[in-house]
């Protein structure tokens, strides 16, 4: 399907096991023959950052589970000094949290460790020649996220995994309260807010505290006044407030507001990015249910016919961003054709935002498919 490189893609694996390592050394150096080359190994995140920094590997085999960490905060920091390298997921676990943190986390493939040697190795080179792969099941449950929620959040990432306790934490988050404002407003101590908070965290599957307000606000709502929970009373028999106190207030106010005017962007900015991805993967998946491809004959005339703008929705406005969409079919060789999809919109970031969906047909019908985001 594509050109042989004139040198060898120079591959490093990243997985734990050894045995396991072995494995793919065997099976790249059957059916890799010439064109493929195992440079390293290593077995945890700092191994495979050192490595990459040592060996420069065109493509990385990267395993998720390892002991000093997940494999995503390797991947990062691999393609945050070196952005030309390419990163393949190999797992043996497909659930959504894990595709949504491969996706977004930059990697250029996601495959099972059940993938057969022959498909290994030519998605290696599919991958090393710019394209990014997806295993099949992978790939219907990207689409299908797209086409229900555009987070790529399964269940394990909704409020509802959340305690009552926990949700109230949230919410003071999502108001923009410190942890110590937070304790005050719940009567609780600042350890036991960031506790919950930790928990929080790993249920919701997040790192930071301004994907977690978005998440709320996304979900819940932005938190209202008899929503949030009642402040803790005064001490008894205190009468009014010192001028100290009343200072200590208003820069804990300014800070609060500061903090939520900030959390309120970055969650805005995350429900429209969310939004417009969501819509650009069902106006592609739409254009290709609407073409009921049923013969080569059929999809010669389209192809003949030149690039076609797709219908989508010209309406740009706060609801909407406008999103063009256009269809081009090209050979890929002699019995094998491929209808490409790129919609772009200029997003809330004010940046320029893409998604591709590839579908390749051979004459005896549909091949593959594959999607990527920029």
């Amino acid at each position: 399907m594509n050109s042989r490189p004139a040198h060898p893609i120079r591959i490093l694996l990243v997985e734990d096991s050894i045995l396991v390592r072995q494995g793919l050394k065997s099976v790249i150096g059957t059916f890799g023959k010439s064109d493929l080359q195992v440079v390293g190994e290593a077995g945890t995140n700092a191994e495979a950052v050192a490595a990459c920094d040592r060996l420069k590997p065109a493509v990385v085999l990267l395993d998720i589970r390892l002991p000093d960490g997940n494999g995503f905060q390797a991947c990062r920091e691999i393609l945050q000094r070196h952005p030309t390298t390419r990163i393949i997921v190999l797992t043996s676990h497909s659930n959504d949290n894990f595709v949504y943190e491969a996706i977004t986390a930059g990697a250029h493939g996601y495959l099972m460790k059940e993938v057969d040697p022959a498909g290994l190795v030519q998605s290696i080179r599919d991958v090393a020649a710019g394209q990014s792969i997806l295993a099949p099941d992978v790939t219907d449950r990207v689409l299908k996220m797209l086409r229900n929620t555009g987070t790529g959040r399964s269940t394990e990432g909704d409020l509802e995994s959340l305690s009552h306790q926990e949700r109230r934490v949230l919410m003071c988050v999502a108001e923009g309260l410190t942890n110590k404002q937070t304790g005050e407003r719940l009567s609780l101590s600042e350890n036991t807010v960031k506790n919950y908070l930790i928990n929080v965290f790993e249920k919701l599957q997040v790192k930071r505290r301004a994907q977690a307000a978005a998440l709320y606000v996304q979900q819940a709502g932005r938190p209202t006044v008899e929503d949030l929970p009642p402040p803790r009373d005064r001490r008894p028999g205190a009468a009014g407030f010192t001028i100290v106190e009343v200072m200590l207030a208003a820069v804990v106010l300014t800070l609060g507001i500061t903090t939520a005017i900030i959390t309120l962007q970055r969650g805005l900015q995350a429900v429209d990015t969310a939004r417009n991805y969501t819509y650009a993967g069902q106006l592609m998946q739409s254009e290709l249910e609407s073409l009921r491809l049923k013969n080569w004959t059929q999809l010669e005339t389209l192809q003949n016919a030149g690039p076609t703008a797709v219908t989508a929705d010209p309406t740009a406005s706060v609801n909407r961003t406008a999103i063009a969409c256009t269809r081009t079919i090209s050979t890929v060789k002699t019995d094998m054709k491929e209808i490409l999809l790129v919609s772009t919109w200029r997003g809330y970031d004010g940046r320029t935002h893409s998604t591709r969906l590839i579908t390749r047909y051979g004459k005896s019908g549909l091949y593959d498919y594959f999607y990527t985001a920029h």
